[in-house]
């Protein structure tokens, strides 16, 4: 069971950032997906909790307002984020005793153990699912997408602001295009255009909230591209410079 590994036994960053050169370097699919306490909600619908206490919890209000890029209930995204976490080559989780994410203790790795005990869920790699912040101020992760040659799909709502910033100084990266997301009902015209421009690009940086997951991991089985679930990158790296290790 997932509430057996202890926090010492996940992949660190530079193990994440390996395995990630490696499959840009052998051109092969990958897919990094990240579960917190709003995936927690979408995965626990008529799961681990009934619909109407889903229904009732703070963020899926404010999911419904709009806010999460995902309105619920919705059996189809819960079902898609299953496959995801089971096909992913690496899924992030919070730590036990996670103090980065405001929310309830109940709300995190907890509920995440629950889940996939519920839906017998056990990943081969797990790691941090805050990794995503360790990126965006580790040089390493982007020194490595430099070195490969990578280049670069984003897609998210702050897409085109990330994109001025990677293309210069001190990240000097190639991004192919951008791609607005938000909201679920965007994720199959997102990824026809992520297939008809495949031969452009080999990483997507996915910053779109919970639908990072399935977006991640359909363009790893789909597409066959590299999908790294980058969480709220895209919103903070302007602002935040990288560190030299």
């Amino acid at each position: 069971m997932i509430a057996d590994i202890p926090n010492e036994e996940l992949l660190d960053k530079d193990e994440v950032i390996a395995r990630i050169r490696a499959a840009v370097a052998d051109k092969r699919p990958f897919a990094l997906v990240r579960i917190g306490d709003g995936e927690n909600f979408v995965l626990s619908q008529d799961s681990v909790y009934t619909m109407e206490q889903v229904l009732h919890q703070t963020w899926v209000k404010e999911a419904n307002k709009g806010r999460k890029g995902v309105k619920l209930p919705n059996i189809e995204i819960r079902d898609r984020m299953v496959e995801a976490i089971k096909e992913a080559d690496i899924v992030g989780v919070l730590t036990n005793g996670d103090r980065t994410i405001m929310a309830h203790h109940s709300h995190k790795r907890v509920m995440t153990n629950q889940i996939f005990n519920y839906f017998k869920l056990k990943p081969d790699y797990l790691c941090s699912a805050i990794v995503n912040r360790d990126f965006i101020r580790y040089s390493p992760f982007w020194d490595m997408l430099h070195e490969e040659g990578a280049r670069l799909a984003l897609v998210s709502r702050w897409a085109g602001g990330m994109k001025q910033r990677l293309i210069r100084p001190p990240y000097n990266l190639n991004v192919a295009f951008t791609l607005p997301f938000e909201r679920y009902e965007m994720m199959e015209e997102t990824l026809a255009i992520l297939e008809e421009r495949k031969n452009t690009y080999d990483v997507v940086l996915c910053s779109c909230g919970v639908n990072a997951v399935v977006l991640s991991h359909q363009i790893a089985k789909r597409i066959g591209k590299i999908g790294i679930d980058f969480g709220i990158g895209t919103q903070i790296i302007s602002s935040v410079p990288i560190n030299k290790p």
